[in-house]
């Protein structure tokens, strides 16, 4: 059963961003591109990934895991973020990834990808863990605070309130609905 984050909680990513931004809504509304680079499936490092995350989760390591399939990191993290009530700040920079702008790395819907919510007091037990499996991985955010802010090094990319996220989130449908 998930755990609520909170202040001081860490943020690791596991798992590899690539350039694969293909099909994605993000280039569909915002850049109108229709194709590109549609996520590759690696079954290996997927097993591997997915059988990493099993273990931190039996372990009782974690508080919570949320894929990054839909919309990237950019949106796993504001839905935890949302969901917790709390903000957090995600360091771009950390993520493990090829050479990659900001969008590709905040909205790229790689496979195989899972952000885990993780107390101080057992970062070095999943860290290890997550190592001696090999799998690619690391701690790219904090939570704390009212608003999501992602940076690339000590520039903020993006920013927003959770309270305005969530409210946009709850109420997406309904404007669907009465807007058409």
């Amino acid at each position: 059963m998930p755990q609520k984050a909170k202040t001081g909680d860490l943020v690791v990513l596991v798992g590899t961003t690539k350039d694969e931004l293909g099909g994605s809504e993000y280039y569909e509304y915002v850049h109108g591109i229709i194709g590109g680079k549609c996520p590759a499936v690696d079954m290996e490092s997927s097993k591997e990934n997915q059988a990493a995350v099993l273990d931190v989760i039996h372990q009782d390591l974690v508080k919570a895991v949320h894929d990054c399939s839909k919309g990237g990191i950019g949106v796993a993290m504001s839905e935890l973020c949302i969901t917790n009530e709390i903000g957090c700040h995600v360091f771009l920079d950390k993520v493990p990834s090829e050479k990659l702008s900001p969008d590709e790395l905040l909205f790229s819907e790689s496979h195989s990808r899972f952000l885990l919510t993780v107390e101080p007091s057992k970062i070095k037990k999943v860290k290890s863990l997550l190592e001696k499996r090999g799998v690619q991985n690391e701690i790219i955010g904090k939570f704390a605070g009212r608003s999501i802010i992602f940076k690339n090094k000590t520039k903020p990319v993006a920013s927003v309130m959770v309270d305005k996220a969530q409210e946009k989130w709850l109420n997406s449908l309904g404007a669907l609905v009465s807007h058409g």
